[in-house]
């Protein structure tokens, strides 16, 4: 319940403040850098969970959008977290859940070349990340310029990530 309330007062909030830090106590990927090392490029974070099929839809999109700004130095994360569950329910601890993450991640997101996956339950939290997928789009001075619940259309987001990386 906490989580749809923090994401429907971001959804009225959120946009033009600061980012909140993305946490990362585990990661696949390349080593995560805090968003404040990420100024002067914009950010896209994707959050997304290992059963959703929406999450699994957005990720060839997201690589066409990380080919096509490129040159701009877009940035996209992918914070996820842990649901206590594997494949078909299977309860797993957050050991066995992690490495299961970990395939999807290698599995379904294979394009998403240099892309750092981190998994934390906090960053979830600290966006109101309920729905999955969500997408925030953070400026080049760090501030949140797009709060998306759901997927998106190559189309929307591209003319969205244009506005705030200077074109495609």
């Amino acid at each position: 319940l906490r989580a749809r309330l923090q994401k429907n007062i971001h959804l009225l909030s959120l946009e033009g403040k600061p980012a909140p830090a993305v946490q990362a106590k585990a990661h696949f990927g390349p080593a995560p850098k805090p968003l404040r090392e990420h100024r002067g490029k914009p950010v896209l974070l994707f959050f997304w969970a290992h059963w959703c099929g929406d999450c699994k839809y957005q990720g060839p999109i997201l690589a066409r959008l990380q080919r096509d700004f490129a040159q701009k130095g877009l940035v996209i994360v992918a914070p996820t977290q842990r649901y206590g569950y594997v494949a078909r329910g299977e309860d797993a601890t957050p050991e066995q859940e992690t490495a299961y993450i970990g395939e999807v991640w290698r599995q379904f997101y294979g394009e998403l070349s240099g892309v750092t996956a981190s998994v934390d339950e906090e960053t979830f939290q600290n966006y109101g990340a309920s729905t999955t997928p969500t997408l925030v789009l953070v400026d080049r001075e760090g501030k949140v310029r797009m709060y998306h619940p759901g997927k998106m259309p190559y189309e929307l987001l591209k003319e969205k990530v244009a506005a705030v990386a200077g074109g495609s």
